[in-house]
């Protein structure tokens, strides 16, 4: 029992002890040894006062406030650090010795700003003052802090070239500087827009870092699931940065919460699902982000390459040069609804903002992609955009079994325009017709030039004020749903439908289009028991045919047995049946021509010869 009164009777006049040492140690000493401390390390003048109170628990020392830590001049705010309260702990034995040694410090309720102004001046750069008969190599100044600790603050961001204005909220900081000249390791929480975040930071030197200096730094930043690392060398003053980036964005929620604004909506391919990032990265000090040895993962497919982003004078420009696995820009057509005016095609508002963000001239190579409603295949693009207008050169793509070279135009600067001109050669016209208008009515494989321009916000409008013209050149194939030969053969209309075809040795058709109507008056269709001409016209805008053929036996060479075959109706349905009236109305026009004309010369043959003009010479001079 003796010995735990003896315990007890220790602790308390150790307690007794401390107290009083506390109650006789010189506070504003304490305070004026820490201001001396930051001012020897940062060059910057800290103020504390004038409220001091000695504390045992929980560590020995003081507390005292408020406090301040002044700006540089020109900044958006007076203060770069403001506290009502600070917390500063002595070492025990190094009191006990009679000497103060400060080990640690807690700022509470701290109000902290970081700024980076519009000429690249900084408010948070170290540039400790030297005696002027102290040597070069005198080295860093001797601060150290067993730990350091910032609690329940506010740290708001403001960087005047690139407009960040951001506000973390309960920030809380934990630190320690074991060597102000060397490695640091640094962890910051807190919320932006209620998104909890935490930073974790490892920088190899401190001080050089802070006086910005080049020095090792590995970051990682975390929000939600979202993730940013770096590993590297960095300056503060700069903001100069060369090493490896890393980067998961597939949290959006969490990143929307920290950009406060939507996140861009990327296409399909490059990040609509998923996107990760690993790549070499240099930040300059003038604002250019170069990426090298890139991967990237996007919707499950991965994309190589190398870019440059720079600031430009009126918007960011991208160059760069990437090979991935498949492409996709533009929206493809809907041939899913029901072909009706008013629903066969999307009306849907086409989102082209993207366009006006960015300049850019990029070098794509793919093994897949899809523009608007084209599939192609393994291809090389160059894309430009220069100020909301983009150009899509295509270099001999593949594409539906042939090739396509030509180039493809989305103007976004007053509205939306797209423009086409484009070459197939050797492709499958039954696979294109389904992407394009959905329909499968023709197999066949050969050329097709075609030149098209389009104004309008959906992909409806785009295509009722279409305009432009095509040429198609086609080899051997079939027509679907329609019985040429046997329409020939029996005159009768139920050689159409379902399960009939018309096979073709070659086809031509030419035409012109103009306010989303394609007209065509010139069609040739050769087969080994006819031959076929055309004319008419296909509405695109309502998805509607009204198109004539006029098949005629292979052996006759006067139109005789020709007959009239009218496709009209939706497209995907269309009604096809014999046009005899129309046959006969043409071929009563023709009687009554051919009757007209034959009396005609019959009138010129019986009127009698007009005598020869006289000269004038000879009306002058008179019979001799």
């Amino acid at each position: 029992m003796r010995w735990l009164v003896r315990l007890v009777s220790s602790v308390l006049v150790l307690v007794l002890l401390l107290a009083v040492m506390t109650f006789l140690m010189p506070k504003d000493g304490i305070a004026d040894l820490l201001e001396d401390r930051f001012a020897q390390a940062t060059g910057r003048r800290l103020e504390i006062g004038p409220v001091i109170r000695p504390t045992i628990w929980p560590v020995l020392g003081v507390t005292a406030g408020p406090v301040r830590l002044s700006n540089p001049e020109g900044s958006a705010a007076p203060d770069t650090l403001t506290a009502p309260r600070i917390a500063i702990a002595l070492d025990l034995r190094a009191l006990l010795s009679g000497v103060l040694r400060i080990t640690g410090v807690e700022i509470d309720q701290p109000e902290l700003l970081l700024e980076r102004q519009a000429d690249g001046t900084v408010n948070w750069t170290i540039h400790p003052p030297r005696d002027e008969g102290a040597a070069e190599d005198s080295g860093p100044p001797v601060v150290t802090l067993d730990w350091l600790r910032i609690r329940n603050g506010r740290l708001t961001l403001l960087d005047a070239p690139t407009g960040l204005d951001l506000t973390l909220d309960q920030l809380e900081i934990d630190t320690a500087v074991p060597e102000f000249a060397g490695p640091v390791a640094l962890t910051v929480r807190g919320l932006i827009r209620g998104q909890p975040v935490t930073l974790d930071a490892e920088i190899d030197a401190l001080g050089p870092f802070l006086g910005g200096r080049l020095s090792g730094l590995a970051v990682e930043a975390r929000a939600g699931a979202a993730r940013l690392a770096f590993t590297g060398r960095a300056s503060t003053t700069a903001l100069d940065a060369k090493g490896r980036l890393e980067a998961d964005l597939n949290d959006r929620p969490a990143l929307e919460a920290v950009l406060g604004r939507p996140f861009p909506a990327l296409p399909e391919g490059l990040g609509t699902e998923s996107l990760t990032l690993a790549a070499d990265l240099t930040l300059s000090s003038e604002g250019s982000v170069h990426l090298r040895a890139a991967r990237i993962l996007a919707d499950g497919g991965q994309i190589a390459g190398e870019a440059d982003w720079q600031k430009g004078k009126d918007r960011p420009r991208l160059t760069g040069r990437f090979a991935m696995d498949r492409l996709v820009l533009g929206q493809p057509a809907d041939h899913a609804a029901e072909a009706t005016p008013h629903n066969g095609w999307s009306e849907s508002r086409i989102d082209a903002g993207a366009l006006a963000a960015l300049d850019a001239d990029l070098l794509i190579t793919v093994r897949a992609a899809q523009i608007g409603p084209l599939r192609l295949g393994t291809g090389r693009f160059r894309l430009a955009v220069d100020r909301a207008r983009a150009v899509i050169g295509l270099d001999r793509t593949e594409a539906y079994g042939g090739i396509v070279a030509g180039k493809l135009v989305v103007n976004a600067r007053d509205g939306l325009s797209a423009s086409a001109d484009l070459a197939f050669e050797g492709f499958e016209m039954e696979a294109l017709l389904v992407d394009l208008l959905g329909s499968d009515r023709v197999l066949g494989q050969g050329r097709l030039e075609v030149s098209l321009l389009g104004a309008g916000d959906s992909m409806a409008a785009l295509m009722r004020g279409l305009s432009g013209g095509l040429r198609l050149d086609l080899g051997r194939g079939e027509l679907r749903g329609l019985d040429i030969a046997g329409m020939l053969r029996t005159m009768d209309p139920g050689y159409a439908g379902a399960g009939m075809k018309t096979a073709f040795e070659a086809a031509h058709l030419s035409a012109r289009i103009e306010g989303g109507v394609v007209t065509s008056d010139e069609l040739h269709i050769r087969a080994p028991l006819f031959t076929a001409s055309g004319t008419g016209q296909v509405n695109l805008g309502r998805r509607r045919i009204d198109y004539r053929l006029l098949p005629r036996p292979a052996e006759a060479v006067d139109g005789s047995g020709e007959i009239a075959v009218l496709i009209s109706g939706s497209w995907e349905k269309p009604k096809i049946r014999l046009d005899l009236e129309w046959l006969a109305e043409q071929r009563q026009k023709a009687e009554q021509a051919r009757t007209e004309d034959l009396a005609r010369q019959r009138l010129d043959a019986l009127a009698p010869e007009a005598p020869p003009a006289e000269s004038p010479e000879a009306a002058e001079t008179g019979p001799p």
